[in-house]
């Protein structure tokens, strides 16, 4: 087995597998290309998919406590509906409440933003695999491949021959 990298300034790299048994070569090529490409993407995108299920799961985190937020706010609302104006301290907590809703809306739309640039960075640091020639069985040796065209080859010298003897023959009566 043998792995090079033909030219340095070209990432292409030549994987060659020499073995009596072809489909095993052939097999095995394929497989083990496939195994260091799927190693060699984990790898290089690991840190950048990691930040990314971090932002994921911190925006699907804030998307709940918003959603409960807007919840309070609710109640809190209904509990101060037509409550006597000299009494504003029972409008406080649902106050607070809204500066919650306010503080997460701006948190989620921030960690939307994050998160989509993780997803790009994700998409950017992938590296592309890609299998330019595959590996072709080779073709069956037929026996007597020489001795056919040898054989082949004394017929068609021997018309030639007989071919040419005629024709100087027939020039040979005109004169």
């Amino acid at each position: 087995m043998s792995v090079a990298q033909k030219d340095k300034k070209v990432s292409i790299i030549s994987m060659e597998v020499k073995s009596s048994n072809e489909l095993f070569a052939k097999y095995f090529c394929e497989a083990l290309a496939r195994q260091v490409g799927q190693f060699y993407i984990t790898t290089k995108s690991k840190k950048a998919r990691m930040n990314m299920q971090i932002l994921e799961r911190q925006t699907d985190s804030i998307r709940e406590e918003l959603n409960s937020a807007i919840s309070r706010v609710a109640t809190a609302n209904d509990n101060t509906f037509n409550l006597n104006p000299a009494l504003n301290i029972r409008r406080v907590p649902s106050a607070r409440k809204q500066v919650d809703v306010q503080a997460n809306t701006a948190i989620l739309t921030e960690l939307v933003k994050q998160t989509e640039l993780a997803k790009v960075t994700v998409r950017r640091d992938t590296p592309l695999i890609q299998v330019l020639d595959s590996p072709i069985l080779p073709l069956k040796k037929e026996k007597f491949g020489k001795l056919k065209g040898l054989v082949l080859g004394g017929f068609f010298s021997g018309f030639l021959v007989v071919l040419y003897l005629i024709i100087r023959r027939i020039f040979k009566q005109f004169e």
